[in-house]
């Protein structure tokens, strides 16, 4: 697929990274390279320097001929007139991030009047996977799959926990529960378990179930934690209002410390149910004023992610029950692993999961579509397949399967159904399927064949 990217921030960087990885035609346009020289020498794709809202520009790209065009330039009104006139000379679909809260209704109701084929908000959709985590204070973060019908959870199995020596065979039988482990990083090595895979200390554990069944689990390992009610963000960016109001709305206490006076008036009429404090996070005693040891959770949500990861580490240091953290930079990710932080969210990874999955159900229209990608840190994914008769093993018990290595069936959707499959069960034409994949390349369920 020809795919144009315009704007080579963080996420065009990230977004180009796994386009073409995915064996994507992609061409990136931006005013200035200088400082992303590194990604054109070390990508194969092709480049064009100059003005993206200048049409003669456009064309040079190659605007005309792509399949789709991204627009992910730091203003939303440079994205929307981008996309307007890539639409015009002739891009057939067109996708524009839009961050600013004001915009994003409006722009949703427009949406088909401006072309866009779809509209993307990193900020909002960082804000509701900080919720989905909230939401099981127990694990280090949740992903939801099947329309939320299944949730993938992240934990670390600390020393004395009763998982130590457990084979994830015997996980399920001990509890009578249904769970799939779908991987395990152990150091720098990441394993697709089997049955007779042992668990160990230290290692973080990936588990899909259903919600009810996720929680036996968080009951046997004593992992339940208390409701959190009392919230304290650090930053008063996009993201914060978003989650303000999230948060306000599941009948939160929230509090956003915020160090720019003129901010703090813009967010106190945005959020007037928040409690707004001009203060510095950077200083310990605006953080003991304001009670940061009664929080339930500490959320740093600033430009600078060393500062996220230090105010991170202090509210650790006082036991704070639940620490997020948000990082930009994808090289600090070792870094906040050896901080103790309870989660790392970055918003860029968030919003290219979602495009990708747009590109790779655009690539196969016509048979099993993808329908939802959660990208763990370029680890390992999970893809939802909509199977159609298109699939060459239709009927086929999965344990005859020859499946590429790196591949677990992890749930299976079959009308109201979900099965957590073993090797007896089969997909069938109209199953919604979740596949685990460690090394492979998958644009169709075919994929996961040999």
């Amino acid at each position: 697929m020809r795919i144009l990217i315009v704007g080579i921030g963080k996420l065009g960087e990230y977004l180009a990274k796994q386009l073409v990885k995915d064996d994507n035609e992609v061409t990136i346009l931006d005013k200035n390279f200088s400082n992303k020289r590194d990604i054109i020498n070390n990508l194969d794709l092709d480049y064009v320097e100059g003005n993206a809202l200048d049409s003669n520009t456009l064309l040079e790209a190659g605007v005309s001929s792509v399949d789709l065009l991204i627009s992910v330039m730091d203003k939303d009104e440079s994205n929307i007139m981008c996309s307007l006139i890539g639409k015009k000379l002739g891009a057939k679909h067109t996708i524009a991030r839009i961050r600013t809260p004001e915009y994003s209704n409006s722009i949703n109701l427009l949406k088909d009047d401006l072309g866009l084929s779809m509209v993307i908000n990193p900020e909002q959709m960082t804000a509701s996977s900080i919720v989905r985590t909230l939401n099981i204070p127990s694990a280090l973060d949740s992903h939801t799959f099947l329309k939320g019908r299944i949730e993938v959870v992240s934990l670390r199995v600390k020393k004395g926990s009763k998982l130590i020596r457990l084979t994830i065979d015997s996980l399920s039988k001990k509890l009578n529960i249904n769970l799939i482990v779908c991987a395990i990083e152990r150091g720098k090595e990441v394993i697709i378990p089997k049955g007779n895979t042992t668990l160990l200390e230290n290692d973080k554990i990936h588990i899909t179930g259903t919600r009810k069944d996720l929680n036996t689990l968080f009951k046997y390992l004593n992992l339940f934690s208390h409701k959190i009610h009392n919230v304290m963000i650090a930053g008063g960016s996009s993201i914060s209002v978003y989650l303000g109001k999230m948060l306000v709305d599941m009948g939160m206490n929230v509090k956003i410390i915020e160090i720019d006076k003129k901010r703090c008036d813009e967010l106190s009429e945005l959020l007037p149910k928040v409690a707004i404090v001009n203060g510095d996070v950077s200083d310990q005693e605006v953080l003991y004023e304001e009670d940061i040891e009664k929080c339930d959770a500490f959320i740093a949500l600033t430009s600078i992610d060393e500062e996220n990861i230090v105010y991170s580490m202090f509210a650790h240091s006082l036991n704070v029950p639940k620490v997020i953290t948000k990082v930009n930079h994808i090289k600090l990710d070792g870094v906040v692993e050896k901080s103790n932080i309870d989660a790392a969210i970055a918003p860029h990874r968030i919003a290219s999961d979602q495009i990708v999955q747009y590109v790779r159900a655009m690539e196969n229209s016509g048979g099993s579509s993808c329908e939802a990608i959660y990208n763990h840190e370029n680890i390992f994914e999970m893809v939802e397949f909509n199977v159609l008769n298109d699939f060459k093993k239709i009927g086929v018990r999965l344990k005859n399967l020859d499946l590429k290595n790196g591949i677990i069936i992890s749930a299976i959707q079959r009308e109201k159904n979900i099965i957590f499959p073993d090797g007896n069960d089969e997909i069938l034409d109209g199953d919604t399927v979740v596949v685990v994949n460690s090394n492979n390349k998958l644009r169709d369920i075919n994929d996961i064949l040999r």
